[in-house]
């Protein structure tokens, strides 16, 4: 009995492929349960220096500038080569997630938050490591709310839930037309 208590436990960790690698095949290892996640889909940064881990890869389209999102976040900040402390996000321990919305690539947010969204697709989860020139910079939030200490770098957890239709006010259209890459600056 021990080892098939100790056998379930072990065959319960592995990912879906390692099941299928050990010969678990898939109903054998539907019968197990999910699946803890693999490590990641893929990794990978941009040009300006964002930097991001696809935990969870999402379907269909990436959103366009202008265009409204519903998203899920949560935000660590670390300074100095501490540890990362939590500072703000939409899920909170033993409450229920409240997405934020708001609208995609027209200055609503800071340029690292909606670069690592525009890359996105719906359902994907991402964890995102801001740097201080796509954050807060070297002022940080001093005079706001004082959460993000000067030049701090930002990682958040993302998780896009939804996308609204495609509908820019006139202001907002101006504002992408003029600022074609504000994450480049």
């Amino acid at each position: 009995m021990r080892r098939i208590l100790l056998l379930a436990a072990s065959a319960h960790a592995l990912t879906t492929s390692s099941r299928r690698r050990f010969g678990l095949g898939a109903a054998g290892a539907a019968a197990l349960g999910p699946a803890l996640p693999a490590a990641a889909v893929r990794e990978g940064s941009t040009k300006s220096g964002l930097r991001y881990r696809v935990e969870v890869e999402g379907s269909g389209d990436p959103p366009k500038r202008g265009q409204n999102a519903m998203i899920d976040y949560v935000l660590r900040v670390g300074v100095d080569g501490k540890p990362p402390l939590y500072v703000d996000g939409t899920k909170q321990y033993g409450l229920q997630a409240r997405p934020l919305q708001f609208t995609l690539g027209v200055g609503a947010q800071i340029p690292g938050f909606d670069e690592a969204v525009l890359d996105m697709k719906v359902g994907e989860t991402r964890t995102v490591i801001v740097p201080p020139k796509l954050g807060y910079g070297a002022n940080g939030t001093e005079g706001f709310d004082d959460k993000i200490p000067k030049d701090a770098t930002l990682i958040y957890t993302l998780e896009l839930k939804s996308l609204l239709p495609f509908a820019p006010t006139d202001a907002q259209q101006k504002w992408i037309a003029e600022n074609p890459n504000p994450w480049e600056k």
